[in-house]
């Protein structure tokens, strides 16, 4: 296991099998949604992801629209501001041959579902995985509490399917 994924469990904030579930993720390209609040572990998780993804792959942080259109193997969409973010982890699902790791936390609010379903009303049926990690605060510690992963059909019905170990 990747040695930043391996600080985490380290710590008890995953499991092995949730570490060796990331890293094979990545390793596949999914994409990735890091959920919770910033006190609950989001931002080193994502920083572990992230640093598995630069292992092996080309990476682009996102500052904005614009850099959407580079090329690369994964777009790291981090604490941005003054962008809606939504609309950027939007623009990520639909930019081609390249997938995304992203936040989801009460300054950066959006629902994956709701981008999904309006990504395919405009026509689109994206093939990308979604890793859907969430994280809180269970008896005052953070841990990773659960990995959904998100696909959607043909017929623009979401899949869903949570990890079990």
């Amino acid at each position: 296991m990747n040695v930043f994924l391996e600080k985490l469990r380290d710590k008890g904030f995953m499991t092995e099998g949730q570490g060796e579930y990331i890293e094979e993720s990545v390793m596949k390209k999914d994409s990735f949604i890091i959920s919770g609040h910033k006190g609950w572990g989001i931002l080193p998780l994502m920083a572990a992801i992230s640093a598995v993804a630069k292992g092996s792959f080309k990476i682009k942080q996102v500052k904005g629209f614009d850099d959407l259109k580079d090329e690369t193997d994964y777009l790291i969409i981090a604490d941005i501001k003054d962008a809606d973010y939504g609309k950027l982890v939007e623009g990520a699902i639909l930019t081609d041959n390249a997938s995304f790791i992203s936040l989801k936390d009460p300054d950066h609010p959006y629902s994956i579902y709701r981008i999904l379903g309006d990504i395919y009303k405009a026509g689109t049926v994206t093939k990308k995985t979604i890793q859907v990690i969430e994280c809180a605060k269970v008896n005052d510690e953070n841990k990773l509490v659960k990995i959904t992963k998100v696909t959607m059909a043909d017929n623009g019905k979401v899949k869903k399917a949570d990890f079990k170990e």
